[in-house]
């Protein structure tokens, strides 16, 4: 039911998430100002970062009840097989466009950079499909076609939130968006269909380590991307929508209603 209660949460999740992204970026954009541009201390910055966004979602699923809507509790993993696909297409995917390796990783950078990587899984699929995807199941209601619904919504969200920065130029951005639309909707399906968020958390923790593991240990001045071409834009669409496809195979495949 959609009702003042509705909007309130929703618009205080939406104000903590982006007031925390931009701090993050204002502070690391002043370290940089200063002439600041260890790895390290830009690292620690996301991961507190992170960490917030972890604390926020936590409390606002367990404040709207949802729990077992995000498959945090109460639920038990269902169809395990299903997460191979994600698992191994995308660290495939991430080793073939690596560059080049950093030949000087450092043990403990490459640790932070382990623990950073499973902070982002934590707090972008605790927030992302935890909160506002369970959230809005549980208010426009469990049918199919609402969860589908709420998927979609999510999804678009999760990309438009990688524009915060904007450091990709217009086809760069456009393709992060496409990239993290077309993940958001074949990890949000994943969870309806195996009811249990840790292991999605897992994998978008692994993808995100080996998508960036070139960058370990690189000053962060250097690691600014330069603006990305439309053909760029076209090869990830092209590379990335066996995600969206393989979302909507499960949408049809599998029941998703009734998950409340």
């Amino acid at each position: 039911m959609i009702n003042s209660k509705f909007w309130n949460q929703l618009i205080l999740f939406v104000i903590a998430i982006l007031t925390i992204l931009l701090s993050r970026e204002y502070f690391s954009d002043l370290l940089i100002e200063k002439g600041v541009d260890s790895y390290q201390i830009h690292t620690f910055l996301n991961i507190g970062s992170n960490l917030l966004l972890i604390i926020v979602s936590i409390l606002l699923i367990l404040k709207n009840g949802l729990s077992k809507i995000a498959g945090i509790k109460e639920t038990k993993l269902k169809r395990w097989y299903l997460l191979l696909f994600p698992l191994v297409y995308l660290v495939l995917l991430n080793l073939l466009l690596i560059d080049e390796i950093n030949t000087v990783l450092l043990a403990p950078n490459v640790l932070v950079f382990a623990i950073y990587a499973l902070s982002i899984g934590f707090a972008e699929e605790l927030s992302l499909r935890g909160f506002l995807q369970s959230y809005l199941i549980k208010h426009l209601g469990s049918t199919k076609k609402n969860i589908i619904l709420s998927v979609l919504i999510s999804s678009l969200f999760f990309g438009l939130l990688h524009i915060i920065n904007f450091d990709n130029g217009f086809y760069g951005e456009l393709s992060q968006i496409i990239y993290a639309t077309f993940i958001g909707v074949m990890f949000g399906t994943l969870l309806v269909v195996t009811k249990r968020i840790y292991p999605l958390i897992i994998i978008h923790a692994i993808i995100d380590f080996v998508g960036d593991f070139e960058t370990i240990g690189l000053p962060v001045k250097k690691t600014v991307s330069e603006s990305g071409s439309l053909e760029n834009a076209i090869l990830i669409t092209l590379l990335i929508s066996p995600c969206l496809l393989y979302g909507i195979f499960l949408m049809k495949k599998y029941p998703i209603q009734n998950n409340t």
